[in-house]
């Protein structure tokens, strides 16, 4: 307690970490003897020098890595994750005057194994900050893990060594044992990769929502109770064996480590392995193992290690809860010590084997629903502070799920022992332990089923318009109600709508029921598989019939399947929006011709807002404007939301004209060129008198109605506010 003290003193304020750490000194002397103050000064002293010192070394290598670039060398920290070609991974510099630096490296060709050495010929740029509301900070992520830069470029050599090489394969043969006799992309396959080895599923959000929504997620995920597991089932193997309970121990701590390393190392998984050996030893110094204290000397080893971990919510999370669970477990078990009370007035001699049985298995379900108690009570107000999600079914749900993810455990584990030797065996095995998989999906789907079983505590404010800022040129926006009933203009590409826009409209509390598409660029649509598993989508506005579009395909073959309704451009001219608001289809492409570019076959929309008219223009470019333009229809509006045609230009001065804005928010990408937008032009359009927003500067926009009536123009990344007022 004394390193956390110390630690969050000095990440507040770094002289308040030595102010903390006399006053900490001071209060050992006081509440013990000189020896204690002095126990306290030293811990205190290193983990607060240590701390302090990898922040410095950290923030020195932040500024002095922008002026790097060429050729680089480096070693990968862990295995690479992508896809296409495209890759990143953590790494840690071996060449330049940043030597032993950890940098955030994105690199080309196929995926090297953790411990790899690569060399790269690119440029170091800073770490990526959030540019939309309520966006996973992943520089704030990357700099508590020590990451001081991203490195982008393409890979000149990767050389793995022999070690590499051999985890790498002892890692790929045990993924493939569990999962041998199984179609690899199926629900079966991926939710025991998930539990056993720790791999998330790609593209499958409703699967992990089930599990998250019943609070349940930790099993979904190597963590401590997979870790214990594996440690329970050795000993009920050595104990049949008839092996002592002290060389037992012995013998599990190199399994349960080898669990860790054959799973990646996850954090969650080290951090159990090592609070499982503190724990574990005491027995075989012949001592009385105690959870707490195993807990705090494990914490105390990562303070004075790296202070950073303690600002890592998985972190937070696995402490929190053990810490819980060990102080809270005594008095969370009262409330529930009936189900495993003895009947009256009968002898434990004159009880038969079954009721032996019965009493042992109500008590150990009595105790169960204590621990449970006691891991939700820690639990919640760190899911509440990190994530807004409240789960009440998870004081059952642990415990319902504990049995058949034990098994499917001990399945996997008993597959890959004997799949060397009978591949046949082990398919069989598979194949029942796909059953058990299934089963558990179907337990955390009818837990998080039940009415209240979890909430959100986060709630959208007043009606708003989200404009995201994306890269590549992707757009997406949602307009929401003050309900939370909300409409999403376009999704983004895949990507971007999985780990930005999914997470900032959940950050908001906000659930859009429909989505509008203007075109079928793949950078707009997103998947329909993953925006239906994200959010409720009951119906969807298509400008087209047909195109070459696969991902748009996909909306019009799997969008029935799916329970989500098909609405044309021929059918609904206007689409009703949250708050009174409408969209007033302007222009629809043909919907037959689907040969021409994407960015020719947008639909232009005005957006109606208690007297405020936004032209939504997307990506189209001179030939629509030409189209508007001919169509003799009032075009006036009062700002113009703008994307970019990769090929012609787009604005024009008699669209502007015809329009008479007061201001343009334009988009504004880095790669592809195509997509950036000229200071040349901004300059342009600021001299015909308009306000002009540009998201290279501003990043996401919220657009609100202000108390007066005023449109308001907000800026994530840089604050501004451009107000605009009725004319």
């Amino acid at each position: 307690m004394v390193t956390v003290i110390c630690v969050l003193a000095a990440d507040h304020w770094w002289p308040a970490g030595w102010i903390a750490i006399a006053v900490m000194a001071g209060l050992g002397n006081y509440l013990g003897t000189r020896r204690l103050a002095i126990a306290w000064l030293l811990c205190g002293a290193v983990a607060t020098g240590v701390f302090l010192g990898r922040e410095a070394n950290r923030k020195r290598a932040e500024i002095g890595l922008m002026d790097q670039g060429g050729v680089v060398k480096a070693k990968l920290l862990g295995d690479a994750k992508g896809r296409d070609g495209f890759w990143s991974a953590p790494a840690k510099l071996e060449s330049g005057p940043f030597h032993g630096t950890h940098v955030w490296w994105q690199g080309t060709g196929e995926l090297p194994l953790d411990g790899a050495r690569i060399e790269g010929r690119g440029n170091f740029s800073p770490l990526r900050e959030p540019r939309n509301p309520e966006e996973f900070d992943q520089a704030a992520w990357h700099r508590r893990k020590g990451i001081a830069a991203a490195f982008r470029g393409n890979t000149v050599s990767s050389e793995t060594g022999w070690w590499a090489a051999f985890g790498g394969s002892i890692r790929k043969g045990f993924r493939e044992a569990v999962t041998t006799g199984l179609d690899p992309e199926s629900q079966e396959a991926r939710v025991i990769r998930a539990i056993v080895i720790g791999e998330q599923p790609a593209d499958a959000e409703e699967l992990v929502a089930a599990f998250r929504n019943s609070g349940t997620l930790h099993i979904f995920s190597v963590s401590g109770m997979h870790v214990a597991m594996v440690g329970g089932i050795a000993w009920l193997v050595l104990r049949k064996a008839g092996v002592s309970r002290r060389y037992a121990v012995l013998a599990i701590l190199p399994l349960i480590f080898g669990y860790s390393w054959i799973t990646g190392n996850s954090a969650p998984a080290v951090r159990s392995a090592w609070m499982m050996a503190v724990f574990l030893m005491a027995f075989v110094f012949r001592r009385q193992p105690d959870l707490l204290n195993a807990l705090g000397a494990v914490l105390l080893a990562a303070m004075l290690w790296d202070g950073n971990l303690l600002f890592q919510p998985g972190v937070q999370l696995s402490y929190g809860v053990v810490a819980a669970i060990a102080i809270g477990t005594t008095w969370g078990v009262k409330p529930f010590e009936w189900i495993g009370k003895k009947e009256e007035y009968l002898p434990d001699s004159l009880m038969t084997g079954w009721q032996k049985r019965q009493l042992m298995a109500r008590r150990s379900f009595a105790k169960g629903l204590g621990v449970s108690t006691a891991a939700w009570v820690g639990s919640t107000p760190l899911t509440v502070f990190h994530f807004g999600l409240v789960t009440p079914i998870a004081l059952v749900g642990t415990l319902v799920l504990s049995l058949p993810v034990f098994w499917l455990l001990s399945l996997s584990l008993f597959s890959a022992a004997i799949h060397p030797v009978s591949p046949v065996g082990a398919s069989m095995v598979n194949r029942l332990n796909g059953k058990l998989a299934d089963g558990c999906v179907k337990i955390a789907s009818a837990l998080s089923s039940v009415p209240g079983s979890h909430f959100e505590t986060r709630r959208p404010g007043e009606p708003m318009l989200l404009v995201y800022d994306l890269e590549y040129g992707a757009g997406a926006a949602c307009f929401t109600g003050a309900n939370g009933s909300a409409v999403m203009i376009d999704c983004g590409d895949r990507q971007a709508f999985q780990y930005q826009i999914t997470r900032s409209l959940r950050g908001l509390g906000i659930s859009p029921d429909s989505v509008v598409l203007s075109h079928g660029d793949a950078g707009h649509i997103a998947g329909i598989t993953e925006v239906t598993e994200a959010f409720p989508i009951k119906q969807v506005w298509l400008p087209v019939k047909q195109s070459r579009s696969a991902g748009y395909q996909e909306w019009i073959s799997k969008g029935p399947e799916l329970g989500v309704s098909l609405l044309h451009a021929e059918d609904l001219h206007d689409i009703p929006l949250p708050a009174g608001a409408w969209l007033e289809v302007l222009h629809a492409p043909d919907p037959e011709d689907k040969n021409i570019l994407a960015d020719d076959r947008v639909a232009v929309f005005r957006l109606h807002w208690h007297g405020w008219k936004l032209l939504m223009t997307s990506d189209s470019g001179y030939k629509t404007e030409r189209a508007l333009l001919a169509s003799g229809k009032d075009l006036s509006a009062d700002v113009i939301i703008a994307g970019r045609h990769r090929r012609d230009p787009s604005l024009g001065d008699e669209f502007l004209a015809a329009v008479n804005p007061q201001a343009i928010l334009a988009s504004h990408s880095l790669f592809p060129a195509e997509e950036r937008l000229a200071p040349k032009q901004v300059d342009y359009w600021r001299s015909r008198g308009l306000k002009v927003v540009n998201q290279g500067d501003a990043g996401g926009v919220t657009v609100r109605l202000g108390a007066d009536g005023d449109l308001l123009l907000e800026g994530y990344v840089d604050g501004s506010v451009i107000r605009l007022s009725r004319q």
